[in-house]
């Protein structure tokens, strides 16, 4: 609850548009443009934010103020420390004169359940349906997925004790202390332009992989390129140092020099690595979201998922942004 001084009396604010030199407008440009960046949403030019301004005084006087008023008498409650049962869900409807009000709701949760995946009718062959015409049990999918906590919300929120914790230490915190298996992590740059069946505009979402980390590929270890194609294949296969999973990416990235005509230099250092910080990892994902948006690889029109990290005390990851877990049973032994 607020302790100290007595706010001081509100007073009335004037607003004119028309004046380039009380910096009214000045002002809901700026505002206007750190909340677009909050969600994604292109920035505006003085002139568009003064055009906008000047239609949209009717709307302010109308539903626009009430609720606004409303909002500010929760603001209120919060500030004041009120319990929850003192807090408000409002309707107005204006037109009706209606003013109705009544407890919050909880927000929704989220438990244990299972996902039913139902094939298309027109793949399924004929025996796939019952006398009644009806896709049979067996043909259904059927996969359990976990929650974590039970019944949790988006208020709920898993607490990493230090931003230094690297990748491979925050996959052990999460088995030992949540019992949950770091199983992928896919990070969501931003999104890109598509169009559905109807063509219809979509966004489809661009990522790259956090965990498991991608494979580094040490550029000494590759044949010279005045090498055979065979020959190259055969030093790669019997080299002890390249391990066995990754013989076969080193092989593709031979050939692949082979034609360009020149070896890596190096390998890249701007890569995920398992003893890279959870801090510096999402810093790599903001420098990668602006490299893209630079790129034109994401569209600017819903902007980059992640920004604004330097300086910041403390992060928040997006629900969709988290990584995938399973749940490891509980040791009944």
């Amino acid at each position: 609850p607020f302790e100290g001084k007595p706010l001081p009396a509100l007073e009335e604010a004037d607003f004119e548009k028309d004046d380039d030199f009380n910096f009214h407008i000045d002002f809901i440009t700026r505002c206007g443009n750190l909340r677009a960046d909050n969600y994604h949403i292109p920035n505006s030019d003085f002139q568009k934010v003064k055009l906008v301004a000047g239609r949209i005084v009717p709307a302010i006087a109308t539903t626009t103020a009430a609720v606004c008023g409303l909002v500010m008498l929760e603001l209120f409650k919060i500030v004041l420390g009120k319990k929850v049962e003192a807090f408000r869900t409002r309707q107005v409807g204006l037109a009706v004169n209606t003013y109705t009000s009544f407890e919050a709701e909880p927000p929704k949760s989220y438990s244990s359940g299972v996902e039913k995946k139902v094939p298309k009718a027109e793949e399924l062959p004929a025996d796939a349906f019952d006398d009644k015409g009806m896709i049979k049990k067996e043909y259904i999918l059927e996969e359990p997925y976990a929650s974590y906590p039970e019944k949790h919300s988006v208020w709920d929120k898993l607490q990493v004790p230090r931003g230094s914790m690297t990748l491979e230490a925050f996959r052990d915190w999460l088995k030992t202390e949540h019992k949950l298996q770091l199983k992928s992590w896919g990070f969501v740059l931003g999104w890109k332009k598509a169009e559905d069946e109807d063509g219809k505009e979509m966004r489809v979402p661009y990522s790259t992989q956090i965990y498991p980390p991608p494979v580094v590929l040490d550029a000494k270890l590759l044949p010279p390129l005045e090498d055979s194609q065979a020959d190259a294949m055969k030093k790669i296969m019997g080299n002890a140092a390249i391990p066995p999973a990754q013989k076969m990416k080193y092989n593709q990235e031979w050939m692949k020099a082979k034609k360009s005509g020149a070896l890596p230099t190096g390998g890249d250092t701007d890569v995920v690595k398992g003893d890279m910080s959870l801090k510096d990892i999402l810093l790599l994902m903001e420098k990668r979201a602006e490299e893209a948006m630079k790129a034109n690889t994401i569209s600017p029109k819903w902007g980059k998922a992640i920004s604004g990290l330097e300086g910041r005390r403390f992060w928040v990851v997006p629900a969709d942004q988290t990584p995938s877990c399973n749940t490891i049973p509980a040791d009944d032994g």
